[in-house]
């Protein structure tokens, strides 16, 4: 019996007729894929038919008709999920035809690469090729095809588990405009990194990576792995972690402005380097310049570059010992300059102490002392102090008594209580700016004595204050002479063979003076004294006489007191 079917231009469809004795293809045709069921159903119909015919003919003999379909697609699902499958959903290759309910049979073979194989190896995701028979249509062979491979570039994004061996890795394509894929790791997947074999361990977030997967869910078959690019920061160290012992983490503000501080992780394998050498890790300070190579996710150092520690020089006052007594282990400074904050300084055993050009010991270190500290690390500690010599406390006074190893001064201060000094084989003595000794102290002087603040009843130099007369000669008799200051009032010099004589630049006498000369006549200030002077220098000349203007100066300077 000949069977014909409407004749299309899509899916191949065969067709046999078989008798019992001769088996042979009667016809082959291209229906449309719309008319494949109605061909099976066409198909159906005239096998009974043909039955019918052949039994009407021979009541003896029997004819079989059967139908071979032949399907192409991918596994989407199987049913029951679990236990033996009895039918298979496929999705054809054309991706907008309808997906295909197939019935699995006790009869049906499966085949894989060429071998038998059995219904476990027909999962989810993997190619067949199902040929079909019978009504309704059931498999009677499936091809399990080697599943055409998927290729994914792109950067790691997540992996699951979080911590452990993962299972599944997250991909952000290259493509920023394509979703995330998330590919499952199997114990067969194989991992390369420059061309060498690594292990799952080298894949971290962040990593840039091609894989090749097949199956469904997506299993990675190779992952390559990127060698990490390294990123440079350069900045500044503002914090470790922990702040104590060794440093696990490091937080640098990069130099850049507008930079937002980037927390790196430092690993046992990180080299610290200083001007050209390995240094330890205790080298990395706070306030550290530096230059970091690190890579990976988190980004963890390679190399560190410490930059050589610059000093800090600080200018100021010292407000504070630390502790109050006993040796000091740092000092607070407050620095020069309006709205500056305190700055507090360590104090170690390397530190170095200089006072008045000589080194001194941090005994000298006082409250109030001001100081130029340099200081580097962080904290900062001090590497050397300067400090510099004390002000001294200043008495100006008239002498009461005086002995070899005391003096006695009653302040110019009103109300004030005399003050008696010890004076000791340290005690300078001055004549004005002329050194002197002892013997040039009198009862009655004007003196100024400067005692150190850590000891203000001791003397460290006594200056006689000399008491300067300016007029012009009225007249002389004998040692006294008379003059008129310069705003008129009547002023005494007294001279002796003792006095100093100069007109000019050259030494003179006391026959030299002419009434109406010009003089200054300098001697000992004595208390309550101020129109006499007993002089023990007199400068004979006009008011542009030089000489005669350098000792009017000169005194002034000095703050003598003086009279004209």
């Amino acid at each position: 019996m000949n069977l014909t079917a409407p004749s299309q231009n899509r899916s191949v469809l065969w067709f046999y007729s078989c008798s019992s004795d001769e088996s042979r293809p009667i016809m082959m045709t291209r229906i449309h894929r719309v008319g494949r069921f109605a061909a099976v159903i066409a198909l159906s119909v005239a096998s009974v038919a043909v039955s019918s015919a052949v039994a009407m003919a021979s009541p003896v003999a029997r004819a079989d008709v059967g139908a071979v379909l032949l399907v192409r697609g991918t596994v989407t699902s199987v049913t029951p999920t679990t236990g033996a499958p009895t039918s298979v959903t496929i999705q054809p290759r054309n991706a907008y035809a309808p997906s295909e309910n197939i019935l699995l049979g006790a009869d049906t073979l499966y085949t894989q690469a060429g071998a038998p194989s059995t219904v476990a190896a027909l999962v989810v995701g993997v190619p067949v090729r199902i040929t079909l028979t019978g009504s309704p249509a059931t498999a009677a062979t499936v091809t399990i095809l080697s599943p055409t491979p998927i290729f994914v570039g792109g950067t790691v994004t997540a992996f699951t588990p979080t911590t452990g061996t993962p299972t599944s890795v997250s991909i952000q394509p290259r493509d920023p405009g394509k979703s995330p894929m998330n590919v499952a790791l199997g114990a067969g997947t194989l991992y390369y990194s420059g061309g060498r074999s690594t292990t799952v361990a080298s894949l971290v977030v962040g990593a840039h990576v091609e894989l090749e997967a097949t199956g469904s869910p997506a299993t990675a078959t190779v992952v390559k792995i990127a060698p990490p690019r390294p990123m440079w920061i350069g900045g500044t160290v503002t914090a470790l972690t922990p702040t104590t012992g060794t440093p696990t983490a490091v937080t640098v503000l990069p130099s850049a402005d507008n930079a937002v501080a980037v927390s790196v992780a430092l690993v046992p394998t990180t080299v610290y380097r200083q001007a050209g050498a390995v240094v330890p890790v205790s080298d990395l300070v706070i306030g550290s310049k530096v230059v970091l190579e690190a890579s990976g996710n988190p980004e963890t150092a390679r190399l560190v570059r410490i930059a050589v520690a610059q000093p800090v020089y600080l200018n100021g006052m010292v407000t504070a010992l630390t502790p109050a007594t006993g040796i000091p282990t740092s000092v607070t400074v407050q620095p020069e300059g309006n709205f500056k904050a305190p700055v507090t300084v360590s104090l170690s055993a390397s530190t170095v102490y200089y006072q008045l050009k000589s080194t001194t010991t941090i005994a000298a270190l006082l409250v109030g002392s001001h100081v130029v500290i340099t200081a580097t690390g962080s904290p900062l500690t001090a590497k050397s102090v300067r400090i510099g010599a004390p002000l001294p406390d200043v008495t100006v006074g008239s002498v009461t008594i005086v002995t070899n190893t005391s003096m006695t001064v009653q302040p110019m201060a009103s109300a004030t209580a005399p003050v008696t000094f010890a004076l000791t084989s340290a005690t300078s003595y001055f004549n004005g700016r002329t050194v002197s000794t002892i013997s040039e102290i009198n009862v009655g002087d004007i003196v100024r004595v400067a005692t150190a603040p850590s000891a203000s009843t001791t003397a460290l130099t006594v200056t006689v204050r000399d008491l300067a007369i300016i007029g012009r000669v009225v007249n002389v008799s004998d040692d006294v002479i008379t003059v008129r200051g310069l705003y008129g009032a009547t002023l005494v010099v007294n001279v002796n063979a003792s006095t100093v004589f100069t007109m000019g630049k050259a030494t003179s006498s006391r026959s030299a003076l002419r009434r109406g000369e010009l003089i200054v006549a300098v001697g000992p200030a004595l208390s309550g004294v101020t129109r006499t002077v007993d002089a023990a220098r007199v400068w004979i000349g006009g008011r542009n006489d030089d000489a005669l203007h350098h000792a009017l100066m000169q005194h002034r300077e000095e703050g003598h007191r003086h009279h004209h």
